[in-house]
């Protein structure tokens, strides 16, 4: 296909498409495009500046993390100079859009046909590139920046239809996904913007795929399947996006996301903090802001066990607030963590026990096996392998209310059943009693995660737990009490680190007890 076939077919909808998810006035984005193009500095999200010249770049030499270059093989910078066209100046405009062509011209050089490109041909990274490529053309077909007059340009119609091919092959769709969701929805987008005939079948397939990933994202209670509040929210906005695609045209697809969005949004407030945060659990990254709860009654008890979840939340008899998440066995595999039975508990403005945080994508880093094992999660445990394909477990796992305040949790996660029971309390203060059994003979241990180290004082059968305001006295049964602090890097299992920003751990803080009764007591100084 030539390019001016393709921008002949760009669509009048698509000017509008553009218009709504580019403002064209971004001073981040602004400074980002600077930085590239002037600078040889490009900037990633949560990793320092790097050194390196867009329009040479090899594309391979740089040692860096793979969200890094997931980042970089997106090409970002095309979306900068979307977002910030009317900030720059008129020279601006006519340099940085030469530096676009010539930094796509390095990457088709250097990168396209080259495996040791990291990702280069990933299935996330290349979405992101066939959107960001084909808005970048849109957008400058529309400014009247004469691109289809450039010959640098003139492959580009091309390689966009090679993209869309790539990702049109079964193997590389990332079916019931986060990832399967984002190619589905750029690819019926990108086919939505231009009329093309070569784009009949994209839009085809790319539709139906789309409808799939809907319908298995959510479950009906409006919770993403993946395994954290931070992809809850993130899911949600991809939900919002969806709507932008009735001013292309496409109102089936943007009504049945638009049909989930309520409820999205209930589960997001629902599991949002006192303080506006999102709690860290999974994959969530730390201060990530959520969407304000409304308190209904002094102790709400937020019923999401279908989905894998209960959630107390109020205020105790001393007026202070708390959250209390309860979670068992989310039902998708991606990104999965040891945390069948978990415990999440805020009091008065601080986390007591909580999650490591996700730490980096690199599935064979020690310290990220670390924070997806049953290690960094308040949990039950027994002395097997955890077993994290939910299809593999014998049994499904159960959430279920027992009592007005009481909550019980099964599952197999260990080949065994286990079974935690928890009961809240808010008279004096909040109290919580916590049983755990199994159904085989060994000895049921119990791992209990604080995200910081805290003073501790143990006694036989009771631990003190002092925190900037209020205390925690922790009883529990028997003498079988260890507690660790710091990372080992000879065995992750006398280990205690955390996560709150991408790539960075710090020391953290846990304990084990093997005792079936557990009571957790909450006091103000």
């Amino acid at each position: 296909m030539k390019l001016q076939e393709l921008l002949s077919s760009t669509t009048a909808e698509s000017a509008k498409y553009i218009g709504q998810i580019f403002s064209l006035r971004s001073s981040s984005d602004y400074r980002s495009l600077k930085k590239l193009f002037e600078q040889n500095r490009f900037e990633a999200k949560s990793f320092e500046d790097s050194i390196l010249d867009a329009l040479t770049f090899d594309w391979q030499s740089l040692e860096r993390d793979r969200n890094w270059w997931w980042q970089l093989q997106a090409m970002p910078f095309l979306n900068w100079y979307i977002n910030s066209f009317h900030l720059q100046t008129e020279e601006e405009r006519f340099r940085y859009f030469s530096h676009c062509l010539q930094a796509i011209h390095c990457w088709i050089k250097n990168a396209k046909q080259n495996k040791n490109s990291p990702l280069a041909w990933h299935d996330h990274a290349t979405a992101f590139r066939v959107r960001n490529l084909s808005n970048w053309l849109a957008f400058c077909h529309f400014a009247g920046l004469k691109i289809s007059e450039e010959n640098l340009a003139q492959p580009l119609a091309e390689l966009i239809i090679e993209h869309l091919d790539w990702l049109e092959i079964d193997k590389n769709y990332s079916k019931h996904t986060n990832h399967g969701f984002d190619q589905a929805m750029i690819v019926l987008t990108v086919s939505l913007i231009y009329a093309h005939d070569e784009f009949k079948r994209f839009r085809l397939i790319s539709r139906e795929r789309l409808k799939g990933e809907i319908y298995f994202a959510f479950t009906r209670e409006g919770v993403h399947k993946e395994n954290s509040p931070g992809y809850q929210k993130m899911m949600l906005g991809r939900l919002r996006q969806l709507l932008v695609l009735s001013c292309l045209g496409e109102q089936d697809i943007s009504e049945l996301g638009g049909g989930y969005i309520r409820k999205a949004e209930e589960f997001l407030r629902a599991i949002t903090l006192p303080n506006g945060c999102l709690p860290m659990i999974g994959d969530t990254r730390s201060q990530d802001e959520g969407l304000a709860y409304e308190q209904k009654e002094k102790v709400d008890v937020l019923d999401y066990s279908a989905s894998g979840y209960f959630i107390v939340r109020g205020v105790d008899a001393l007026g202070k607030d708390f959250f209390i998440l309860l979670k068992s066995a989310h039902e998708s595999n991606y990104h999965r963590h040891d945390d069948d039975m978990m415990i999440f508990v805020y009091y008065d403005g601080e986390v007591v026990f909580g999650d490591g945080g996700l730490y980096k994508y690199d599935e064979s880093d020690e310290k990220r096996k670390f924070f997806r094992s049953i290690w960094a999660h308040s949990v039950p445990f027994v002395d097997h392998k955890a077993i994290r394909q939910r299809e593999h477990l014998k049994k499904t796992p159960i959430l279920a209310r027992v009592g007005e305040l009481a909550f019980e949790m099964e599952s197999t996660m260990f080949g065994v059943q286990l079974i935690r029971t928890v009961e809240v309390s808010i008279i004096p203060s909040l109290n919580l009693k916590i049983f755990d059994r199994g159904s085989c003979d060994e000895v049921v241990g119990a791992n209990f995660y604080l995200e910081k180290k805290v003073p501790l004082s143990v006694g036989v059968g009771h631990l003190n737990l002092q925190f900037s305001q209020f205390q925690v006295d922790f009883f529990y049964e028997g003498e079988s009490f260890s507690c660790y602090e710091g990372w080992s890097d000879e065995l992750k299992s006398i280990g205690a680190i955390v996560s709150k920003e991408y790539g960075v751990t710090s020391n953290a803080m846990r304990f084990v007890v093997a005792s079936a009764e557990k009571s957790i007591r909450f006091q103000c100084f």
